[in-house]
């Protein structure tokens, strides 16, 4: 168990909400930007380093909780020194649409005023794009306008989801 300030501090697996679930996993300091690097093609843990800037214990430890989850798969490219890279797997790989989201969020709100950093292109059309969330029925955008949320089967009261389930149409 982590503690944190001589409290325990909550696990966010023991939640009933896929949100808290997946905030388990990537919402970590730095870990969506690992991720980020990985879908750029980084796959050596030095580059990362460099890339980031980050110490190599916490990048270390950020790895080996992505491998513990099944998002990268770790594997050795050479032998004396044993060195290895990381690659996203398949369940690595369904995080780019909360990259590719974060990212539109990010360039909308938080740019520089020359704009953004970096351009997402689309090869199969070659235009330059931004993320939008939509309707895996219908195709329809989805925002906080036109969504209501109800209870799944894996819905039930507990920590974290103590009022929520108030506010979810039954």
């Amino acid at each position: 168990m982590d503690y944190c300030g001589g409290m325990p501090k909550q696990q966010f697996a023991d939640i009933s909400c896929s949100i808290a679930r997946a905030v388990d996993v990537i919402g970590q300091r730095w870990t969506p930007l690992i991720v980020r690097d990985l879908f750029a093609g980084m796959t050596k843990f030095e580059d990362i380093r460099r890339d980031l800037g980050i110490a190599s214990n916490i990048l270390a430890a950020r790895l080996d909780d992505l491998e513990r989850h099944g998002v990268v798969e770790r594997r050795q490219y050479q032998s004396m020194p044993a060195r290895y890279e990381y690659v996203l797997t398949e369940k690595g790989r369904d995080l780019y649409p909360i990259v590719a989201t974060l990212l539109a969020w990010g360039d909308k709100w938080r740019s520089a005023p020359d704009g953004p950093p970096a351009l997402t292109v689309h090869t199969e059309c070659g235009h330059i794009t931004t993320a939008r969330t939509v309707c895996a029925e219908c195709g329809g955008e989805l925002n906080a306008g036109n969504v209501i949320h109800a209870a799944g089967p894996g819905a039930k009261p507990g920590p974290g989801t103590a009022l929520i389930g108030d506010y979810i149409t039954r």
